[in-house]
């Protein structure tokens, strides 16, 4: 173990300076005492602000499951100084060839490399979820390929994303799977990485990424609904079979991409025999050898077709004609209502609209309004993850809309307080002067997150309740009328009697 102080009290005797790469640093340092040089990464100011030091210290914890024929693996961490250290070896990332643009034999060695690292990857049980050029080294020769960056990667094979906003996902924005920014539905597995791999495969044969985007939402929805320009399209001279092998790890089904890296590398490896052999790349069956050794059980939906639809044309009924619409899914508990209406988040991209749910609990029916504000509660943790300034103009917002009532809304949603801050005490009020306070403060509450004026177009808002049954329903809001707080015919109209809503179903 060693620390680099970069002073003159220092043990390096020449720390040099290869590489900057977002959020960290590659340096090779050479040592006074005489030791073999090493080659040391180290947080940029940017990466120790994004809280960088955690990803290298993740990485050195997984270093067993780490392999030199594949990966770059550090000797030792020093989390004092941030730094985290490898045997020195020459290397430059991916990223220095993409200008260049590679010949095709070597673009099919580095493809073809590439595979074999990442499906070693596969093997040890690692998903990267950030692969990308800086992220893969390559070495003395273009057969020489090893993945470094294993900051985020996990040893499950599968993982579950929930929406999050798009400057707090983790990974790369430009190279992620669909599934892994958490609007489709579907896990992140190891097909992901692949997704990844051919977005930096298509950046490093044409030069320029398959999507271009001017911010991070627009980044989501280029990955989620947009299909890519084919690499023949930019390059005329790319064979048919190279193209279609870059389309097919593209796909927006992880179905329908390469089910595994070593069947990538086959066809991969197939095309550059084929040119190496003077022969032209002809078109074939893609995928002939891809065959996983895992049973992977496809995550669609079927037999859901129409509902989907439906539900689909009455989201952009409301997009074009600036509606409400209230949408009624019943079925049997276990029927799969919840993954139906979750298909909707897909279709939310395009329209940057902002999506809620909540559920029922059978443990919390004393509790008025949980629903609600369970819902809300993911709304404003979202705005958590934002920019300073972002958040900001957010909490300028609330303050406007809620006026001196602001505690009500923190009191049933105590996450709301670390966005406007500390709320000054409101006046006591009788039970029904109290209930239609609340309810107009609800009402402006929500109005915030659909505000014209706020997003510069109308953004529209889409909550799913989820309960087990329309007893749930009533049980909530009969309790809520016990306490005052329910809504009634009187009430200010947030919206219909939800107890004629579960009565209609």
């Amino acid at each position: 173990m060693f620390s680099i102080d970069w002073d003159e009290d220092s043990d390096a005797a020449n720390a040099e300076v290869l590489w900057l790469d977002d959020d960290r640093a590659f340096h090779r340092v050479a040592f006074k005492d005489g030791a073999p040089p090493a080659l040391v990464v180290l947080p940029s100011e940017r990466g120790v602000a994004r809280g960088y030091l955690q990803r290298l210290s993740r990485e050195f914890q997984i270093r067993d499951q780490l392999d030199n024929k594949w990966a770059l693996r550090p000797h030792s961490f020093e989390a004092e100084s941030g730094t985290l250290a490898y045997d020195d070896q020459p290397c430059r990332p991916l990223s220095a060839y993409i200008q260049t643009r590679l010949e095709l034999p070597d673009f099919l060695r580095v493809a073809a490399a590439a595979s074999r690292a990442v499906n070693g990857m596969h093997v040890s049980g690692l998903i990267h979820k950030d692969i990308r050029p800086g992220n893969l080294l390559v070495g003395e020769t273009f057969d020489d390929i090893r993945i470094t960056g294993f900051g985020i990667a996990s040893r499950l094979p599968r993982e579950r994303r929930s929406t999050m906003p798009p400057k707090v996902i983790e990974g790369t924005l430009q190279y992620m799977a669909p599934e892994q920014t958490g609007r489709m539905n579907r896990s992140v597995d190891a097909r992901s990485d692949l997704y990844a791999l051919g977005v930096t495969l298509y950046e490093l044969l044409t030069g320029f990424l398959p999507f271009s985007a001017s911010d991070p939402a627009e980044w989501i929805h280029c990955h989620v609904a947009r299909h890519p320009t084919s690499p023949r399209e930019l390059s005329p001279d790319v064979p048919e079979a190279v193209g279609a092998i870059l389309m097919k790890l593209m796909e927006k089904s992880a179905e329908a991409r390469y089910q595994t890296a070593r069947g990538l590398e086959q066809d991969l490896t197939r095309c550059l025999n084929e040119l190496e052999s003077g022969n032209a790349i002809e078109a074939f069956e893609l995928g002939s050898g891809d065959a996983s050794s895992e049973l992977s059980i496809p995550e669609g939906l079927y037999g859901r077709r129409r509902e989907v639809q439906k539900l689909t044309a009455v989201l952009n009924e409301m997009a074009v004609c600036n509606l409400s619409r209230l949408v009624l899914v019943s079925g049997y508990s276990g029927i799969g209502k919840t993954s139906v209406v979750n298909e909707l988040q897909r279709a939310l991209v395009p329209l940057r609209g902002l999506f809620a749910t909540g559920k029922f609990d059978q443990y919390k029916r004393d509790i008025p309004y949980a629903i609600f504000a369970q819902a809300f509660q993911g709304l404003v943790l979202q705005l958590l993850g934002k920019e300073e300034d972002e958040l900001a103009e957010w909490r300028a917002n609330f303050l406007g809309a809620l006026g001196s009532n602001g505690e009500l809304m923190v009191n049933l949603i105590p996450e709301l307080e670390a966005v406007i801050c500390k709320q000054p005490p409101v006046p006591a009020l009788s039970g029904p002067e109290a209930h239609t306070r609340l309810m107009s403060v609800f009402q402006s509450f929500i109005e915030v997150f659909a505000t014209k004026a706020r997003f510069g177009h109308a953004r529209s808002l889409h909550t799913c309740f989820d309960a087990a049954g329309p007893q749930a329903l009533d049980d909530n809001w009969s309790l809520s009328r016990q306490r005052g707080w329910a809504y009634s015919p009187s009430d200010p109209p947030l919206g219909p009697d939800p107890r004629r809503r579960s009565t209609d179903r």
